[in-house]
């Protein structure tokens, strides 16, 4: 790979953990190499960030970090026939190779990859007023592969329980808390208690924080679902890389192919799942 642009540096947030810090004029990001995670971004018009990380992230090898956008993949959620392989996949504890870099005056571009015996997988992110996200999966392999997998994004909020997600209205879900259980939504999401939904929608979503006085939306394709998750109080308390009462400040909108809407892909066929981030009026 050629030398980085003048707007990215590279750094180590722990020992043997490097991190690629951008500082461009349009805004300011941190990637890690580890699981090809975007840590933070947060562009020139936002007053507050808008990708949330815990305080308490763990930055180590084999450690999914606890915030950001953490890649799911190959797989979402548990495997759905090996209940001994990890839960979402092998992207989020792996280091990715940075293969591309680049900046012009829009903001800067990095191109991640990943590979296993019979996959490969390509990150490309584009950082500057908005945050784009593709990760395009390739199957390199004999036979047919059940794909799945999210960009499991993490949201700064001023107060979960005043914040309002649109979009989702009139959308069928399961709500996998507790007994897993179809539901319908009835008007925007409010949280109010432990939520972790996995909606049939293809639709893109809104998130409003009234207090910050702002609104992000969450554009995706690719995408036959999307996630809706916060821990809440037990399960955060629970959460030893999450501070108890850090259940308040995020909430997670996910740009998902669960495993009940996994995509056959054919050998020598590929897969792009992508999300676009943006502050809006």
């Amino acid at each position: 790979m050629k030398a980085l642009p003048p707007s990215v540096s590279l750094i180590e947030a722990a020992r043997d953990y490097p991190v690629y810090e951008i500082r461009h004029a349009k805004a300011e990001a941190r990637i890690a190499a580890h699981g090809a995670h975007v840590m933070n971004w947060k562009p020139a018009s936002a007053t507050h960030e808008v990708v949330y990380l815990s305080p308490d992230a763990i930055l180590r090898e084999g450690k999914a970090i606890r915030g950001g956008i953490p890649i799911c993949w190959p797989w979402f959620n548990a495997h759905p026939s090996d209940p001994k392989l990890p839960s979402h996949g092998y992207a989020r504890d792996r280091f990715w190779e940075l293969r591309e870099a680049n900046e012009d005056e829009n903001g800067v571009q990095l191109v991640f990859t990943l590979d296993l015996p019979a996959l490969n997988a390509e990150l490309r992110i584009a950082c500057g007023e908005t945050l784009d996200l593709t990760l395009t999966t390739r199957n390199n392999g004999p036979e047919t592969i059940a794909l799945s997998g999210a960009l499991h994004s993490y949201f700064s909020v001023s107060n979960i329980r005043e914040v309002v997600i649109t979009g989702l209205a009139e959308s069928d879900y399961l709500d996998t808390v507790g007994k897993r259980t179809p539901r319908h939504q009835n008007g925007d999401v409010r949280i109010s208690e432990e939520v972790d939904r996995i909606y049939h929608s293809v639709s893109a979503v809104t998130l409003h924080d009234p207090t910050w006085k702002r609104a992000i939306l969450i554009e995706k394709s690719g995408s036959p679902s999307t996630v809706i998750w916060n821990p809440w109080i037990e399960k955060a308390a629970a959460l030893g890389d999450l501070p108890d009462e850090a259940y308040e400040d995020f909430v997670c909108i996910e740009s998902a192919i669960a495993n009940e809407s996994a995509i056959a892909l054919e050998p020598g066929q590929s897969h792009g799942l992508s999300t676009r981030i943006s502050l809006i009026d």
